[in-house]
């Protein structure tokens, strides 16, 4: 099997490791250049898939200036964003991982502390007037004290004029509220959907569809689309009753992120 090069340079950043994949795009851990003035020596980043336009990166820029100038401790740095042909933007590093690729294995408590910080970012996010899009637990990243959201759903705004099943990656299907995949945009109600089918993986270890299809989206779309959410039978009382309500399945979805968040500490260590 070939070895698949890595770039030794993005830009001005130096690149020390390949992290991974996924949200679009590949995640490059790297040093920054001396330009940004940064405290730390490494950053993550994220090269988007394909050619990016002039409008897109310019709609690019514009969304992650608006990300950057929310002021909250649960929101994850950015530091910059370039066109070389492909889109990519430097963001903070987490050497603990995400929800989704944690760096060592995550007690309970940890996991729902991650979750409830990232939903007070994700809240904050909502009082600046802005959806996230794309909350997943790839995109909940694990701190030593909780956690903090990053990965804003530029997907979607980079491929504007296109539809979903063009970005969607299939693997975050099962966490797009179905009103997201059948044509709504992402709001406060989208979003506090994500976070809930985020913490139903994080307590369970499954998704809410079971196994999706993990090479074609068109084909996890239709099955998100035509199977109800199902909740595990490994949830107790209260963390099922939380869960039901965020994916509108029981009760009244929470009005807000924060709420979610409140909750969330109601059920740590029990």
């Amino acid at each position: 099997m070939a070895t698949v090069e890595i770039p030794q340079q993005l830009a001005d950043f130096t690149v020390l490791e390949k992290l991974g994949m996924g949200g679009n795009g590949t995640f490059y851990l790297a040093v920054p250049p001396a330009r940004l003035g940064l405290a730390t020596d490494r950053v993550v980043v994220k090269v988007f898939g394909g050619v990016c336009s002039d409008d897109a990166y310019r709609r690019g820029v514009r969304e992650l200036r608006a990300f950057a100038a929310v002021v909250s401790p649960y929101l994850a740095g950015l530091y910059d964003a370039v066109l070389q042909g492909q889109f990519m933007y430097a963001m903070e590093y987490f050497p603990l991982g995400s929800l989704g690729s944690p760096a060592r294995e995550l007690g309970r408590d940890e996991k729902l502390a991650a979750i409830a910080d990232a939903a007070r970012g994700v809240d904050a996010l909502h009082e600046a007037g802005i959806a996230h899009a794309n909350i997943t637990p790839s995109s909940i990243m694990v701190t030593e004290t909780g956690g903090k959201i990053s990965d804003l759903g530029l997907a979607r705004v980079l491929a504007a004029d296109e539809p979903i099943t063009s970005f969607a990656q299939p693997g975050a299907v099962q966490y797009m509220d179905p009103a997201l995949l059948a044509g709504d945009v992402p709001s406060r109600a989208t979003d506090i959907w994500s976070l809930g089918a985020c913490l139903h993986r994080a307590l369970t270890g499954d998704g809410v569809y079971g196994e999706v299809p993990d090479t074609q989206p068109l084909l996890a779309i239709r099955a998100a689309l035509s199977t109800p959410p199902a909740l595990s039978e490994n949830l107790d009382r209260d963390e099922r009753t939380l869960v039901a309500n965020c994916l509108a399945l029981a009760g009244t979805r929470p009005s807000t992120a924060m709420e979610v968040a409140r909750r969330i500490d109601a059920l740590r260590g029990r």
